[in-house]
Parts: structure tokens; C-alpha cells; sequence
């Protein structure tokens, strides 16, 4: 749990961390393995006590049979009276952060102390399964600690399929402790969503439809019990809603939400049969062309190479307003002054009836982001329409190229139209339907009558619907936005806020230093001319004297915000490099195969197999393939069983702790006395000591120490090292590009000193962060020489280019290597900072 006291944001920080907050909370979990939790900001999901006090609310309910009821509420999870409540847990029940933390604190320190208990007897929860313990102080019996599937942000189609499954489990599981141990009422969240970033809408389907299956099979078994479905968040409560009326309700289409996701700060009724009004925004339905439109703006749908010549609507629109209209989108893609970080470009209307087209580009079919990106191209439409016009029409988009359902579609733009009320101004919306296209008109009508119904329960007096934005707007504004860091340890949670505090200072200029810009690929660069034009930034790359990075310039608020986007894109371009690495490593140690199944032994799918067996899984699914390791047989798609084989190319290993790599913790003991005195002598003291084990990496290194035939005992050197690259440096080993020194004055390998002293002077330590990271390595040096900055491997020993030195240095104290595997980390040595308390302090009292 986070013993860190929380960062309070000023309006200019709460405005940047809405803009970037996926992108802020996907780089600290990178960097420093901390869950970051947005308090009191929009769209940012919080629980308990920071989220205000709730006062219970039942929005609907319906029975499954005469014992079985299922309702919809929205309430404070922590304070909802029933029997058990269910809490979103990760495998190792450490309730630190959201919804777990939350109970966990309201039930008092026994939750976590049952919850330790649990996991010294069976190592960990599998995602999918469920334990029970007593409740504490909370005013129900039990905890059901429920562990749902955790995703990436923004997970594509094909992440979400695969977790589904776990999430349906999951809900089984909670229902068949509730009926084993006769709990009469059991109130579960939207389990997965929100931090584990699985997707409300399916979340919420999933959840219904287990519900059902587990009723369907008798599994209630004839006993009372009340499922509560229970969040304190509006969009959760309206999935939960919309879900459980669609399969137990499906005429009244989602009557008794109140609208206020559709527009909680706005009254919305209906003006006529094909019209909506929402406040001060005009929603109206329409047959027609829209090419034909008399409006300020009309919106049309292009593909990345922007010929208006593609698609039906989009050639109607060109070949109406003429060819200058495609001359000048020309310009602007080859130019740059589109808005690509929107996928936007803005044309006049030449011989159209309007005074600007709006050409918002969309993707293939097969992107499995195609509701987002729908959503964001009629928000992003309305929005600029409302900065200098009153009306706009859309057509129908993203039943061609995006291969929407027509259904999804009118959901998806009502969403974005229902989204754009919030921000409080005014424009009349068109929809216009091509007249022969009956079943788009009809999917338009069922969803703008669903709106108008959604208003009229429950009806509030006149007085309340006035007043109903300002009092939201006070209460807001009297919670204080904040951000709170959750981790396995406090040094990373201190590490995760100073880092904030650098990323949202006030300056007109940034640099980030981060070697693996050398990884961005081809859309990677793409997304920084992105970032540009989307924050009027500039953004440069270097590389000099072996340190990369970026430096980006502009006005303070657009620099944070797109170094914070920058880096999380360096974040995922580092996430790949160690996943590609980690392949190689397991690939040269062990191998998995199948006689009748040839492509399995491919470095991608046997490293794949093997983290699944040393993490303990009893089976695996992947290209409509499944391995069961208990019996070592692979399952095809047509059910025929293959035997499958793990070969260990070295010394046959098992897991640590569910994985070829861990860290644990040691006394400071561990670390030499030479060592400790030199830490001493630079005013460091040692917070912490963790022992480094990596069975790939220590068969590899012992390979190349019989190899090269190297003496005992062997060198012990160190490294500096940033934060975010310690976990790395266990994962996969020593990288050139974690730890560059400032210098490269002896080859462009991987640097070590002798010495922690010598360390210390190698490397500059990071202004912002809040400790001192050394890595303790056994390192093969073998035969060495004099090294020069121009090496990128080590001279010849004799001329022949095959018979190289083993390594370079500086004859004194520093050594240079030009292979990971040469390099064993031992340990990680934490350092506090003699000043870093007083920096510390007085960047709390600064803000």
C-alpha cells in the first residue's frame, strides 16, 4: 500500500494529465511498475472515500427465477449493504491501489493479513478464480477477492478475446463460493475494467451472460441470493444497466438511466420524432445527400492516402464541390498543416453548399480499434465545428471502410454527440441518411428513441434540472484533483512522483534521454509528426557520443503533454526490445517442439510456451491450438492430440517464483565491506538490497566462462543504472543501451567499474530521481586491452579478425563489454541520497 502522500494538482497539471492520462499512467507502470490512480478528474476512475459519499442508488432490477434477483446500483462499494462484496484483486492479493485498496483500508489491516495468509499457502490466485476472507470492518461478512484479467491500455480485439474467458471464470467462480458458503446477497463490480483497462461494454455483457449460464445450469441450486451489480462510476452503472435489460428486458431499451452519461451536466428532451435537444446542442435525424447539405460545415470520411475518389460518400462530396477541393487537401497532407494527431484535415466548400469540409480519416476494417476511432473522429468534428460554427452534418460513418454494424455505428456517434454536450456548447448536429438506406435510418430511430426514453425516468421537477450542472460543477470544484502512486515498494512510488513533478514542471523545453529511440519503428515517427501538430510542439531526436534522445520545445502545458506521450511511445518501443530479447535468451536454452506439428519450434512460440510452463499455467491456447502441460499433448483445431517435447539445450532448470528470472530481498550483509564503505564515503546509505537471479541468463554466462576459459573467482564489477531499467537489467541482462556513461571513451560496448566509487563518477546520477541504482555483476572480462572510442567490438588479438579480445578498458578501473552474456547481475544496491529528503521537501512545499 502506498505510504506516499498523494501529488494535488493545480488546474494547468489537472488539464494536462486529462489530455495524456492513458499515456501517464502506461509510462509509470513501465518505468516503475506503480499503478497511477487520477482522483476527482474526468473520466478517471476512483474509488472510496477520495470519490465523494454516495448515496446508494438502485437504477433497476429484474429476478431470474423466484430466488434469484439481479439489480443494478450505483453506490460506494465499501459501504453497500449486503452479505459479501466482491474485490477486483491482482494474483497476489497486495491491495494497493483502486477498488482493492479502498476495501482494504475501510476493513482494516487484518483484510491484507487474511489475504498474506492465503498466498503463503498456494503462491498466488490464478486469474480467473476467487478466494473468500472475512470482511473486517466493513458492514458485510465476507470478501469475495475476485481475480479478473489485467490488460495494456488501449487493448486491441485480440487481447480482449483472449482475456474473455478469464472474466467469464471469474464470475462463475464468485457465484459458486456464494452458494457453497449460503451467502444470501453479494454485490460485484465491473471487475477488470477501469485499472485493468478490460473494455465497460464487454466487461458488462461478459458478467450478464456468466450470470445467466450459472442459472441456466441449476447452479443456484434452488437457494436465495440477491446479485447486486454495484458501481460508484456513471459509465460502469449504464453498461451494467444496458446489459442486464438487453438480455432480461430488451423492450424497454435501457429506460431508467437517468441520461447522465448522455450528458449528466445538461437536460435532454426530444422536440420532435426526429430530434433531440440536449441543453444548448440541436441533435436532428434526416434523410438526404450530403453533398447536398446547407450547413456550416459538412463532415466527409477518407482513407490514409486521402483521395477523395474512394468510397461512395467521399466521391459524391468531390465530384459536387470539384477537383480543387482534392488539390487542396493535397497540399495540407504534403505539407503538414492537416491535424494529423486527430487524423483531420479541413478544406473549404468550394461549390458544396457550406463553408468547410471536415475530412476525418478512417481506418481499414480490420483494425481492431475501429469503434475508437469512429469516436474520436465525430468528437474531434464536433469540437472544431464549435469553435467557429453553429451547424454541422454528418453521414453515416463507419459502416464502409471501418465495417461497423449499422447499430454500432448510431451508438458510437449518439456516444460522441452525448460526450461533446458536457463541454457546455452550442451547435445544431445533422445526421443524414442516404434515402434508400432504410435499416441505417431505423438503427438511428432506435437509438434516439432510446435517448428520449433514457430522460423521461425518473422526470425531476423544473427547479432540479436547472440546478442540476451547477451543484455537480460545486462539488467538483471542492474536491481537490489528485494524483496517488500504488507499488510494490515505496522507493518506486517516490520515483513515480518525482518523476511527475518533472514531467509537469513549467518550462518551454524538455529533454528525455532514453537510448532506445534507436527502436522507434516507421509509425512510431509517424506519431511524433503526430504529436506536433497535436500539441504545436518540436520535437527533435539526437544521438551523440553513444546517449540518445529526444528534446521538445514549445509552450510549458503542450511540452509536458507531449513528453509524456513520448514517454510511453519509448515505453512500448522498450517493452518490445525486452520481449524480443527475452526470446532469444529462452530460445538458447530451451526448446520446445511437436513431431507432427513442425512450425511450433519457432523462437516466437517457444518462448511463448515457456514462460506458460514456468509461470505455472495448466494450459495454453494460441492459434486455435491448445498445450496441456500437466500431459504434455498439443490439441489442434479439429481435436487431435500431438505429444509435445521440452528440451533443455544446458542443465535442465524449474521456475523462480513462476518465472526464469527473480528478485528478492537481502541484508545489506550481501554487499562487500569495501563496498559499503565506499557508499559511505559519498554520503549514500543503503535502503535496500535485492538478490538478482536469471536461470537463462546464468546457464548462457557459464557457457561462455567455460568458452573462454576464464579463471576463478571471477571480476565482480558494478553499474549505475536509472530506475526504470533494474527490472530490465534481472529480465533480460546487460543492454548497451540502459546504462550509456556520459562518454563512451573506450568502445560502444556495455561499461562496468571496479569499483562503487568508480561507478559513482561513471555515471552522472539523474536530477529527478530519488535514489542511487547499482547493479553488482560477476563479469567475464577474459582477455582485455587497451579500448578506444571507435571499437564497436574488440581488436583482434593478432591480427586475425576470428581470435578477438574479450574485452577493453582503461587499464585501471573501468571495463567494457560487447555482450550481455558475458555479464551476470548478482545484485541491486539502493541508495537514498544524502540531500534527497531536503529536495524532496522542497518540491512539496514549491507546488
Amino acid at each position: 500500500m502506498s505510504d506516499i502522500q498523494p501529488i494535488p494538482l493545480v488546474p494547468e497539471h489537472t488539464a494536462i494529465l486529462r489530455k495524456c492520462q492513458d499515456a501517464f499512467c502506461h509510462a509509470v507502470k513501465a518505468k516503475f511498475n506503480c499503478m497511477a490512480i487520477l482522483h476527482n478528474m474526468e473520466e478517471a476512475d476512483s474509488f472510496g472515500s477520495n470519490s465523494g459519499v454516495l448515496r446508494a442508488e438502485k437504477r433497476y432490477s429484474t429476478k431470474l427465477s423466484n430466488r434469484v434477483e439481479i439489480s443494478i446500483w450505483k453506490d460506494d462499494l465499501t459501504r453497500h449493504q449486503v452479505d459479501a462484496v466482491v474485490n477486483a484483486a491482482n494474483e497476489k492479493l497486495n491491495h494497493g491501489g483502486g477498488l482493492a485498496q479502498a476495501l482494504s483500508d475501510a476493513g482494516g489491516p487484518m483484510i491484507q493479513k487474511w489475504s498474506d495468509d492465503i498466498i503463503q499457502q498456494v503462491q498466488r490466485v490464478k486469474t480467473g478464480d476467487a478466494v473468500l476472507t472475512l470482511a473486517g470492518n466493513l458492514p458485510c461478512k465476507y470478501i469475495i477477492h475476485a481475480v479478473g484479467p489485467c490488460l495494456y491500455p488501449n487493448p486491441n480485439k485480440k487481447d480482449i478475446d483472449r482475456a474473455a474467458p478469464f472474466l467469464h471464470n471469474v464470475i462463475l467462480r464468485i457465484l459458486e463460493i456464494a452458494v457453497y458458503e449460503n451467502i444470501s446477497s453479494v454485490a460485484i463490480p465491473a471487475l477488470s475494467s477501469g485499472l485493468f483497462h478490460f473494455p465497460r461494454d464487454r466487461c458488462a455483457d461478459i458478467i450478464i451472460k456468466a450470470i445467466t449460464q450459472f442459472h441456466d445450469l441449476n447452479g443456484f441450486q434452488g437457494k436465495n441470493l440477491e446479485i447486486h451489480l454495484v458501481n460508484n462510476d456513471e459509465p460502469s452503472v449504464h453498461e451494467m444497466e444496458r446489459a442486464t435489460r438487453a438480455v432480461f428486458d430488451p423492450s424497454s431499451t435501457s429506460g431508467s438511466y437517468s441520461g447522465a452519461v448522455q450528458g449528466r451536466n445538461q437536460s435532454m428532451t426530444s422536440s420532435s420524432s426526429n430530434s433531440l435537444q440536449f441543453g444548448d446542442v440541436t441533435l436532428h435525424l434526416k434523410k438526404g445527400f450530403i453533398q447536398e447539405e446547407k450547413v456550416d460545415v459538412i463532415v466527409n470520411t477518407i482513407a490514409k492516402d486521402c483521395d477523395l475518389s474512394r468510397g461512395e460518400v467521399s466521391k459524391a462530396i468531390l465530384n459536387k464541390a470539384g477537383r480543387k477541393i482534392q488539390d487542396e487537401i493535397n497540399r495540407q497532407r504534403h505539407s503538414g498543416k492537416g491535424y494529423p494527431g486527430a487524423d483531420l484535415y479541413e478544406t473549404k466548400g468550394y461549390d458544396l453548399k457550406c463553408r468547410a469540409v471536415f475530412h476525418t480519416v478512417c481506418a481499414f476494417r480490420s483494425d481492431p480499434n475501429a469503434e475508437k476511432i469512429l469516436f474520436k473522429g465525430v468528437s474531434e468534428c464536433l469540437r472544431k465545428a464549435a469553435l467557429n460554427h453553429t451547424s454541422i452534418s454528418f453521414p453515416a460513418i463507419g459502416t464502409g471502410n471501418l465495417g461497423l454494424d449499422k447499430y454500432q455505428v448510431a451508438r458510437i456517434m449518439m456516444d460522441a454527440v452525448a460526450g461533446f454536450v458536457k463541454q457546455s456548447l452550442k451547435l445544431n448536429i445533422y445526421f443524414v441518411v442516404f434515402p434508400k438506406d432504410e435499416e441505417m435510418m431505423k438503427a438511428f430511430e432506435k437509438e434516439m428513441k432510446r435517448r428520449k426514453e433514457g430522460t423521461m425516468s425518473p422526470v425531476l421537477p423544473n427547479d432540479m434540472t436547472r440546478s442540476f450542472a451547477s451543484a455537480a460543477k460545486e462539488t467538483t470544484a471542492n474536491e481537490t484533483p489528485t494524483v496517488d502512486f500504488y507499488g510494490i515498494s515505496k522507493e518506486a512510488q517516490r520515483e513515480a512522483k518525482a518523476w511527475t513533478f518533472n514531467m509537469l514542471k513549467q518550462s518551454d523545453n524538455m529533454t528525455i534521454r532514453n537510448n532506445h529511440i534507436i527502436y522507434l519503428d516507421q509509425r512510431d515517427h509517424e506519431n511524433l509528426l503526430s504529436l506536433q501538430a497535436k500539441f504545436r510542439v518540436h520535437i527533435k531526436e539526437f544521438f551523440r557520443n553513444g546517449n540518445g534522445g529526444i528534446t521538445i520545445t514549445g509552450s510549458p502545458s503542450d511540452v509536458s503533454c507531449a513528453a509524456i506521450e513520448m514517454e510511453s511511445m519509448l515505453c512500448k518501443a522498450q517493452q518490445v526490445f525486452a520481449e524480443d530479447e527475452e526470446r532469444d535468451i529462452l530460445y538458447s536454452v530451451v526448446r520446445w517442439s511437436c513431431e507432427d506439428k513442425p512450425w511450433i519450434q519457432t523462437p516466437e512460440i517457444s518462448a511463448v510456451l515457456e514462460k506458460a510452463y514456468l509461470a505455472g499455467n495448466e494450459e495454453i491456447t494460441f492459434s486455435n491450438h491448445k498445450v496441456r502441460f500437466k500431459s504434455m499433448v498439443l490439441i489442434d483445431d479439429n481435436g487431435v492430440f500431438s505429444a509435445m517435447k521440452r528440451i533443455c539445450l544446458l542443465d535442465p532448470f524449474e521456475p523462480l517464483n513462476n518465472s526464469f528470472y527473480a528478485k528478492t530481498m537481502r541484508s545489506e550483509e550481501y554487499v562487500d565491506k569495501e563496498g559499503r564503505r565506499a557508499l559511505e564515503a559519498f554520503g549514500l546509505r543503503i535502503v535496500k538490497v535485492e538478490k538478482l537471479e536469471n536461470i537463462a541468463l546464468k546457464q548462457l554466462f557459464n557457457k561462455n566462462g567455460q568458452r573462454m576459459k576464464v579463471p576463478l573467482p571471477l571480476k565482480r564489477l558494478y553499474q549505475c543504472v536509472s530506475a526504470q531499467f533494474c527490472d530490465l537489467i534481472c529480465r533480460v541482462g546487460f543492454q548497451k543501451e540502459f546504462a550509456p556513461p556520459a562518454e563512451q571513451r573506450y568502445g560502444r560496448g556495455i561499461y562496468f567499474s571496479s569499483t562503487v566509487d568508480g561507478a559513482l563518477k561513471l555515471w552522472k546520477e539523474q536530477d529527478h530521481e530519488q535514489y542511487i541504482y547499482i547493479i553488482q555483476a560477476q563479469v567475464l572480462t577474459g582477455k582485455s586491452t587497451i579500448g578506444s572510442q571507435d571499437f564497436i567490438l574488440p581488436p583482434a588479438t593478432k591480427g586475425d579478425p576470428l581470435d578477438r579480445f574479450d574485452s577493453v578498458s582503461d587499464m585501471i578501473q573501468t571495463h567494457v563489454i560487447f555482450s550481455g552474456q558475458q555479464a551476470l547481475p548478482e545484485c541491486l544496491i539502493i541508495c537514498d541520497k544524502s540531500s534527497a529528503e531536503q529536495q524532496y521537501a522542497k518540491h512539496i512545499k514549491n507546488y
